[in-house]
């Protein structure tokens, strides 16, 4: 009698047909992968409003109330009858609270880390926001950190980092002082963050990162090398390299950025880039991405104003993006934290685009500077400036880092790295015969 496949329930904090980012777009192209590997997935995604089920490219998938209790989220676990229980997300509606119910089924788990926010308190993995940070935690230079990014004043943070780790009552947190509040608990917080990642750690049979820095980030913690996988993430297969660009090919250079209006993916670095180019440089840059923090927003509208080569192309469902890509000459990665990857650098590389990315995290990890593309200071508008001019006036030097920009891992790849975390984990009554 043959054996059922493997099934794998994927977490995650959200899902299609939401705006979805390249954690939700990951799992949905893992999931078909491992379906052309016998393994059967199904999703778990919260949801802010009623919960619902239905199929995405042929995989079930339930949204359930991010306030769902834990007795319905087990029952919901249960019903799927999963061999293994894969976190995706770091949230509230989708975090460890979940992993620990699985786990308390007896449910093999494997979580990974698609963000920074495990490791620190700010999400950001910079160091007092300046430089990277080796991802100790420590509950006094994470306080003193965490401190200064809500706006502290160094000594204030550094008198914050030395208060006794102490927990609000909860009618401070209806005061007018929470804030206050907030920060006196900033050793607390630390503390709690480290004991969560130790937790993690202890309820997951392996621990997936898609980036060099945050495996050298768990080690820091102490986290056992043997529950560390490394699988580096790659661009959907509709993203492919074409033989001729859609560019005017009109001595424009078309510079493109798409992503998240937010400030930590740095689009306030590109426009502040743009305004110290001079009019007579020939480029267009084309911003396509939403907020819902009005401020990015309204930043990138008045710069567009104010520079008639700026273009806000707005938000682009993720089947439209290879498309838009096709028009590039460069792509833009500016980001001002420590990335996973992002899933965007990828995108353009396995479409042929040379990509101007921060020299942080990820994104420097799968650039090569000079070679495919240029890696920038995340925190200097004038360096960013003087490679855009340079790109701007040497077509011929970004068709040179072009043609050395290319995938270097598929789907099918990844999907081969889990399914064999998954069959050593699982249950020995699920593992296949080899």
């Amino acid at each position: 009698m043959s054996q059922a496949a493997l099934r794998v329930l994927h977490c995650v904090g959200f899902y299609f047909p939401d705006a979805v980012g390249g954690t939700e777009v990951h799992v949905r192209d893992l999931a078909s992968a491992l379906a052309e590997r016998g393994i059967e997935s199904a999703i778990a995604a919260a949801t802010d409003g009623p919960g619902q089920e239905y199929a995405w490219d042929g995989v079930p998938v339930v949204r359930y109330p991010a306030a769902t209790s834990a007795a319905a989220f087990t029952q919901l676990v249960r019903r799927l009858k999963p061999d293994v229980f894969h976190l995706h997300s770091w949230t509230t509606g989708s975090g460890l609270a979940h992993l620990r119910l699985a786990a308390q089924m007896d449910i093999a788990c494997v979580a990974t880390l698609h963000v920074a926010a495990p490791l620190c308190l700010r999400g950001t993995m910079l160091l007092k926001g300046r430089t990277p940070c080796d991802g100790r935690i420590d509950d006094r230079r994470c306080a003193y950190c965490w401190a200064l990014g809500r706006g502290a004043p160094a000594p204030v943070a550094r008198l914050i980092s030395t208060l006794p780790k102490w927990t609000p009552p909860a009618w401070l947190a209806r005061s007018p002082a929470r804030r206050l509040g907030t920060l006196a608990s900033a050793r607390r917080l630390a503390a709690n963050q480290g004991a969560e990642l130790q937790e993690l750690a202890r309820l997951s049979e392996r621990i997936v990162v898609p980036s060099e820095w945050m495996r050298e980030a768990l080690r820091e913690n102490a986290i056992p090398e043997a529950k560390i996988v490394l699988s580096r993430q790659t661009a959907s297969a509709s993203f492919g390299p074409v033989a001729a660009r859609t560019a005017s090919h009109d001595g424009v250079l078309r510079l493109g950025f798409v992503g998240r209006l937010e400030s930590y993916k740095g689009v306030g670095t590109l426009l502040e880039a743009m305004a110290l180019i001079p009019a007579s440089v020939r480029l267009r840059l084309i911003i396509a991405g939403a907020s819902a923090d009005p401020g990015p927003r309204r930043m990138a509208e008045e710069a567009a104003a104010r520079d008639d080569r700026i273009e806000l192309a707005g938000l682009l469902q993720p089947d439209r993006i290879p498309a838009f890509l096709q028009t590039l000459d460069v792509l833009a990665v500016p980001s001002r934290v420590m990335e996973t990857g992002p899933i965007v650098v990828l995108e353009g590389q396995a479409m042929g685009l040379p990509v101007m990315g921060a020299d942080l995290g990820g994104i420097s990890e799968r650039i090569r500077d000079g070679v495919d593309g240029w890696l920038l200071p995340f925190d200097s508008p004038q360096a960013w400036a003087a490679a855009i001019t340079q790109a701007a006036t040497d077509p011929v030097e970004v068709a040179r880092r072009a043609a050395n920009s290319r995938r270097t891992r598929t789907p099918a790849d990844v999907a081969a790295e889990m399914s064999t975390v998954y069959e050593e984990i699982a249950a020995p009554a699920r593992r296949p015969a080899r």
